[in-house]
């Protein structure tokens, strides 16, 4: 391997060690929503909500068509325009907190799009886990009055 080759090599698994030590649950799309890469954590939360075969959420899927699916619910309405409204420079940002419960937990992400640099048509999507915070502010809340 010649030495231009071993030092990519070296940068790509530095990257990948980079990404993979984030919590947040990472994935790059391009253009048309097809998912190019995601970090551990993206792989460890399909694993673990039975998608172990990353047919919705691997690589190579369509992010955006997952969103399309479930269009009626507002929440991945809300994150299938703002990811498009970045993939098309409208925004140079988006952000959004939404809640994904499963059968067995309350659980709050908030979902943040970025265009990636150097790449502009494509897109960083990440989903970072924001059940304490929002669990603390629930309680934090006053009781209703009845």
């Amino acid at each position: 391997m010649s030495q231009e080759r071993q030092t990519d090599f070296c940068n790509l698994t530095f990257t990948s060690a980079i990404l993979d030590s984030i919590p947040a649950n990472i994935a790059v799309i391009d253009s048309t929503g097809k998912i190019l890469a995601v970090n551990l954590s993206w792989q460890k939360f399909a694993d673990a909500n039975q998608m172990p075969d990353n047919a919705l959420l691997g690589i190579g899927a369509n992010y955006l068509d997952v969103c399309r699916a479930a269009s009626a619910d507002p929440n991945a309405r809300a994150a299938m325009m703002g990811i498009i409204d970045v993939m098309r420079g409208r925004r140079t940002s988006f952000y959004h907190e939404y809640p994904c419960h499963s059968p067995s937990e309350q659980r709050w992400f908030a979902l943040r799009a970025m265009p990636l640099i150097d790449y502009p048509r494509y897109v960083v999507v990440a989903h970072e886990n924001i059940t304490e915070r929002i669990s603390a502010e629930i309680a934090a809340r006053p009781p209703k009055a009845e």
